[in-house]
Order: C-alpha cells, then structure tokens, then sequence
C-alpha cells in the first residue's frame, strides 16, 4: 500500500506538468480579439478596406498571430498605392491614411498641401467669378431699375441749360454743346415743322403674387416745340399716367391706377425726383400758381425702327446707341452735335395723334416755378383723364411784356 503523503506529492507533480503542458499550447494559439481583426483584413470588401484593416491590425496586435504576412503584405503593397494616388488629393489622402508613417510619408504631405494650395486658389477663382457674374447681373438689374429716373432728370438738367431760348433751333445747337450733342444721339429724332420728338420705352416687368409678372412699359417723349422755327417750349412727356409707371419700374412694385392712394404716392415720388434739378440749374427760381393747359399729342409718331429697337432693349437717353444702359457719362462724339440737333421734318400725320372728339387732357399742375425768361412746371394727368393720360414737365420761354410791346 503507498502511503498517502506519497500519492499527495505524484498528484501535485502531474497536475503542474499538465499545466505545462497547456500553457505552452495557450500561446501558440491566437487571442479571441487578434482573430476577429484578422478575420476583418480577410473579409475586406474591397483592396482599400483590406488595406486599412491591415492597419489597424498591425497597430492592435503589432505582435500578433498574424502580424508578419499581413506587414509583409503592406510593404509590398506600399509604392504601388503611393504611386497610383500621388497626382490628387484623393490618392494622397488615401495613402496616408492607409500608411500615416510610410515610406513616402513626407513626399506625400508636400504634394497634397501643394495641390490643395491650388485647389483653394482655383476655388477663389471661381467664388470670385461667380461673385463677378453676380454683381454684373446687379449692376444690369439697377442700370433698368434707373432708366426713368436717369432718362428724366438727364433731359430735366441739359433742357434746364440751355442759354438760349426763343432762337431757331440751330442756333440752339450752336450755342449749347451739351444739348446739342445729346438731341443727336440715338434715337434719332422726328421733326415736323412745329416739333422735333426723341421716342424713348422701356418695357419691363412687375413680379406679382400668384402670377408671372404684369407686363408695363414706360415711355418717355422728349419734345421741343417750335413757334416760326424758334424753340420756344420743351417737353418730357409721359403717356399712360407716366409717373405711376416710372415708380413701378424704379422700386418693381405696382400701382393700380385706380388707386388713388398709391397713384398719389407715385406722383410725390416722381416730383422729388424732378425738383433738385430744376433748383440746381435755377436757385433764384420763385414759386408760381399754374394752371396748365391742355398737352397736344404729338403730331408726329415713333419711326418703325425705333419701335424694333424698343422691344430690343431702351436706348439710354445718356448715351445713345453705344449701349443699352451704359454709364452716365457715356456719350457720343462731340461733333456730331449741331448738325443731328436739325433733322429732317417728317410727314406730318395729324389724323392718326388726334385726341378723340370731345376729350380734354388736362394735367393737373403740381407745382411751378418761374424766372424772368422761363417757367418750369411739373404736372400729372387728372384721375378722369380718358385720353393719352399724360404726367411730365415743361419747360416755356416766357417773353418779357417789353418784348412784346
């Protein structure tokens, strides 16, 4: 029989051999967490998720089961990926996030800060181009915006100094450049024995809720009115209750004309528009009472072309034919003047211009002023006016009684 303190002692011994024995198979096998990242390299769905699973392996289990084929494999894959992405900013990334301490680590951090610094100059570029096209559709949009308001207080100013009135036109032309210059330009002017009418229009749109836009049209009539061939009155005339449209077309907002508050306020607008001008040119001017007689229609009508050249855009009373709405300064050749300011008359044609029997078109005087030799008023058509309906201002020679005597 074995005594039992020997049989104690030969179960101890085989227990810590055992042990051994199993821990020397534990480590020749794989953790749990080393097997499910290598399963993640070989499960990959692509070549680029295998080769960032083989990243983060390597970087969990730098020592790990598997570990030397996996960096074997990296290092062979290495240039080809570098090589393959080094002209875009995606390859580059690419690369470095797949190996953030490779071999071409550095080169590939020169070239992607290089691009991207091309990048961002190229995409100033075109913010700024777009910025570009942005303001030029501004400026064009303000430029139609300010077509009434430029084309009246332009002729307000030039017809304001004229230093000679009561003459035949040419000597008109001779004596003023400005005017001169201005009455040759596009559109050319029509003239019969009594009138000589520049045709302005600017046709133009008005957003409205619920529908496209109301379609408008502003015109404006720039007319002098001869007694024997001297120039003795000048008109801006604008049918259609003029200054309801010319409000509608500056702040794209529209009037009803049957609305008298938004008409009264339309026309308050457009005379304060028109009254600096006339105190600039004439600061000594004194308010007078007026009672406007009735405007005539023009005895004479816009030529065909002018009509085309209206549906095509408004020639800007400024400048002419040179642009559509060119700068206000712009202007045509000086020397044109003089000669342009006298064209020839045009057939008179007082049938198709008359006023239907029995109308009165009389404005409504809104305010004049007055100085020795001239009388400026600013009028507007009354709300009852069935005819051409015309708001404006002219501008009359006035003859000293001692001239008339």
């Amino acid at each position: 029989m074995i005594h039992r303190s020997t049989a104690t002692r030969r179960l101890a011994i085989l227990s810590l051999l055992a042990c051994g024995a199993l821990a020397s198979s534990c480590a020749a096998t794989a953790s749990r967490g080393d097997y499910a990242d290598y399963r993640a390299v070989r499960l990959a769905a692509d070549e680029q998720g295998r080769m960032i699973a083989g990243r983060d392996y390597l970087s969990r289990h730098p020592g790990g089961r598997w570990a030397s084929p996996i960096r074997q494999r990296r290092e062979a894959d290495e240039p080809g990926l570098f090589e393959a992405g080094r002209s875009t900013t995606e390859g580059l990334r690419l690369y470095l996030e797949v190996y953030p301490e490779g071999r071409f680590g550095e080169q590939a951090r020169q070239r992607l800060a290089a691009l991207d610094a091309v990048h961002s100059h190229r995409s100033h570029e075109q913010e700024t181009a777009r910025e570009v096209r942005h303001e030029q559709r501004e400026s064009i949009a303000e430029q139609r915006r300010s077509w009434g308001t430029r084309s009246v207080t332009f002729w307000a100013r030039v017809l304001m100094n004229i230093s000679e009135w009561g003459v035949p036109i040419a000597e008109v032309a001779a004596t003023n450049p400005e005017f001169s210059e201005a009455f040759g330009r596009e559109p050319r002017p029509v003239c019969s024995s009594s009138e000589c009418i520049k045709f302005y229009r600017m046709d133009f749109g008005i957003p409205v809720p619920g529908r496209t836009r109301v379609e408008r049209s502003l015109q404006i009539l720039l007319r002098l009115r001869m007694q024997d061939g001297k120039l003795q009155r000048a008109e801006i005339l604008m049918p259609n209750r003029g200054f309801s449209r010319w409000y509608e077309l500056a702040h794209e907002q529209l009037v009803i004309d049957g609305d008298p508050e938004a008409r009264q306020v339309a026309i308050e607008w457009a005379r304060q528009q028109v009254i600096p001008v006339i105190r600039a040119a004439s600061p000594d001017a004194r308010g007078v009472d007026v009672v406007p007689e009735p405007i005539d229609p023009p005895q004479v009508h816009m030529p065909v072309e002018a009509s085309a050249e209206a549906e095509a855009g408004a020639a800007d009373p400024e400048a002419g034919a040179e642009a559509a709405v060119p700068d206000a300064d712009a202007g045509a050749e000086a020397d044109a003047g003089a000669e342009a300011a006298v064209p020839e008359a045009a057939a008179e044609d007082p049938a198709e211009a008359a006023v239907p029997e029995g109308v009165m078109v009389l404005p409504v005087a809104l305010q004049g002023l007055s100085t020795a030799s001239l009388r400026f008023v600013i009028f507007a058509a009354a709300d009852d006016d069935e005819g051409p309906a015309y708001d404006g201002l002219f501008i009359e020679h006035i003859v000293p009684p001692a001239a008339e005597e």
